[in-house]
């Protein structure tokens, strides 16, 4: 008598959902020591620089593209492409926003309300493709919230802030976290339609450095790249090969390998993890309080994802 057959070794996708974790975790505490000294108007187009290189390369790799040639068979339409295009403005403008939210509130203020694009992501995915929410889940979008008031709580009875304007962390990151949650709905709406994983991230690339370089010249920033330090320029390089490269990278192939709703319960663990490491590596003041607000955030998120429908549409 044989008990439960188990995963076949190598097919496991735990590992590759926590390297997401570490690696976006990790590009947090990159782009707080980058910006403590840099422009972080530059911030979006280095950050950038990695993930356009990975989208390049996995055209490449899986010949794909075609599907961004109009003239040719297996071009996937502009329907498709436009979803990646506007995800792609509407993400950069959120990361120049992100830039200064974690300059004035630090890694452990900022990344929590980050978090909560899984909120706005599950608002408009409801409106615009018509997924249901399940009412448990408002428990989590609860916990969520009362995480958050008590981390702001938390941080202004510490009296260890990073900045007297720590505050304004909380709607800056909160404007990034609304940008996040939209692109996430139209990067499915996309792959819905056909379009590969790989034309996603070049469309989606593409567009971004577009933006960033858009940014920079409409408001004359070109000579904070030259001012800007090599150490950095290599922090900012760095975040984006962990978040752009290790994370993204990570994140399919956990897809590929658990449900879409174990994948995004590990990913909960993102704001936890970022602000363990901003206390250990950049000495953040993170209270007993306030870790236990941000644990209230991280299962919170766990929750909103956790309750998904089962029947979800498959890209």
């Amino acid at each position: 008598m044989g008990g439960p057959a188990s995963k076949p070794v190598g097919q496991r996708g735990e590992p590759w959902a926590l390297g997401s974790v570490l690696g976006y975790s990790a590009a947090n505490v990159f782009d707080r020591i980058a910006v403590v000294h840099a422009d972080p108007l530059i911030g979006p187009l280095l950050r950038g620089l990695p993930s356009l290189l990975l989208g390049i390369f996995l055209v490449w790799r899986n010949r794909t593209l075609d599907q961004l040639r109009p003239g040719s068979p297996r071009y996937v339409g502009r329907r498709a492409i436009l979803p990646f295009l506007v995800a792609g403005v509407l993400s950069t403008m959120g990361l120049f926003v992100y830039y200064f939210a974690i300059r004035v509130g630090g890694v452990v203020i900022t990344i929590p309300v980050l978090e909560t694009y899984v909120i706005w992501g599950t608002l408009v995915a409801w409106f615009f493709l018509g997924e249901r929410i399940r009412a448990r889940a408002l428990v989590g979008v609860g916990l969520i919230a009362l995480g958050l008031v008590a981390l702001a709580v938390g941080q202004r009875g510490g009296g260890q802030s990073i900045s007297p304007l720590w505050y304004w962390a909380i709607p800056l990151a909160l404007f990034t976290a609304v940008t996040y949650g939209i692109s996430g709905v139209l990067w499915r709406d996309g792959q819905l339609r056909g379009a590969h994983h790989s034309t996603a991230i070049l469309s989606h690339s593409l567009t971004s450095m577009t933006v960033a370089l858009i940014g920079l010249a409409a408001l004359v920033r070109w000579s904070a790249l030259v001012a800007t330090s090599g150490r950095d320029v290599a922090a900012l390089l760095t975040s984006g090969v962990l978040s752009g490269v290790v994370g993204i990278y990570s994140m399919f192939i956990a897809l590929r390998r658990m449900t879409v709703a174990r994948v995004y319960a590990l990913r909960a663990l993102t704001p936890l993890v970022a602000a363990l490491f901003a206390r250990f590596f950049l000495h953040e003041y993170l209270s007993p309080f306030m870790l236990a607000s941000i644990l209230l955030v991280s299962l919170g998120v766990a929750l909103t994802q956790i309750y998904r429908p089962g029947e979800e549409r498959q890209a």
